[in-house]
């Protein structure tokens, strides 16, 4: 099979706004406390949510910047729920206050995805570059369970950090939160090379979460978004994924209004200024092109006998590569040039 195509996809993730209270080195859409972009109104966003709905969207992530600063999210998220979208929020935790975690409670939220890069402040702060945000996400995470409200932990691994995802889960669990989810970082916005992990790093990386899948099994649902984990499982479970899932299963859609493949993939699919998403969705070229994956035709993706469940990171070659149909510079199976042949160090490891 050389194409995946859905009706709709599954997850969108839309940046409602580039306005944060922080500033995180590892930041894909370049957001910070004085960041002004030409956000849709609220008009418009409201007929985005009509569309999505329409199209049969499951899961409408509400992201940033940070989602909850942009001053009409309890009506953009209040729609999307009446209009029987499973809503999730991603957030660092300083907005959630007594109030904003009331209000979530009763507009009916799926899910808050809570970002800790650390399981201290100093590590957490490092990468956020906020003092006293460490103790705001912990203080939010309390609210939220204590109101019910269901909470993940994100944990995005940079050479700064990765060896902390286990202290990371393990501190999710004291606060009572059951579920905690890895993404994996690519190099785009202001994220730079620098922090990338190399192909060995990521593997250990990802072998420690599929453990703890296990061991927390029971007790604490263990996730991740990464294509090459079908790598790491047994085979008979290995022929249930699809890989990397841009444009096919997710996108984006931008502060603007733009729709790309996914967050770290800023090729632009279509404007939702000028056509409908499901035009875009449907009619769009470059999804079209991302969702052949007989169009890798460069690098250690374009002959590997694994490309039909994982097909590499296509973000991840557009970042080290210029070209999105090339190879997979984390990749261990069929090595590429790895971070390191790009000038990456891993001096700033564990540092924090």
């Amino acid at each position: 099979m050389s194409h995946y195509f859905f009706n709709q996809p599954l997850y969108v993730v839309w940046e409602v706004t580039h306005k944060c209270n922080a500033l995180c080195i590892h930041c894909y859409s370049n957001a910070g406390p004085d960041v002004v972009t030409d956000e849709l109104s609220t008009v418009e966003a409201l007929d985005v949510i009509d569309q999505l709905a329409h199209m049969g969207v499951f899961i409408l992530g509400f992201s940033g910047g940070e989602a909850l600063l942009r001053p009409d999210w309890r009506d953009l998220l209040s729609h999307a729920v009446a209009k029987s979208l499973r809503v999730t929020v991603g957030t660092n935790g300083r907005t959630l206050t007594p109030d904003v975690v009331h209000d979530l409670k009763t507009i009916g939220v799926h899910n808050v995805t809570v970002s800790l890069d650390g399981a201290s402040s100093e590590v957490h702060e490092k990468i956020r570059g906020q003092q006293g945000l460490f103790q705001s996400a912990l203080e939010g995470i309390q609210r939220l369970v204590a109101a019910g409200v269901p909470v993940t932990v994100g944990f995005t691994p940079t050479a700064l950090n990765y060896r902390h995802g286990r202290q990371v889960v393990a501190l999710a669990e004291r606060l009572g939160v059951k579920k905690a989810n890895l993404s994996t970082y690519v190099p785009t916005g202001r994220g730079g090379l620098d922090i990338a992990l190399s192909d060995h790093q990521l593997k250990w990386v990802l072998e420690e979460w599929i453990e703890m899948k296990r061991s927390y099994a029971g007790r604490m649902k263990i996730l991740w978004h990464d294509c090459r984990v079908a790598l790491l499982v047994e085979p008979t479970a290995s022929s249930k994924y699809i890989g990397c899932g841009a444009g096919v299963v997710t996108c984006r859609i931008t502060v603007d209004g733009k729709v790309t493949p996914c967050v770290s993939l800023p090729l632009p699919a279509g404007d939702l200024r000028r056509f409908s998403f499901s035009r875009i969705w449907n009619e769009s070229d470059i999804l079209w092109r991302i969702r052949d994956r007989n169009n890798i035709v460069s690098g250690n993706c374009s002959k590997c006998e694994h490309k039909m469940i994982c097909g590499g990171c296509r973000a991840l070659s557009l970042a080290y590569y210029g070209d999105a149909f090339n190879g997979d510079s984390y990749c261990w199976i069929k090595a590429d040039e790895t971070p390191q042949d790009f000038g990456i160090s891993n001096s700033k490891e564990d540092t924090a």
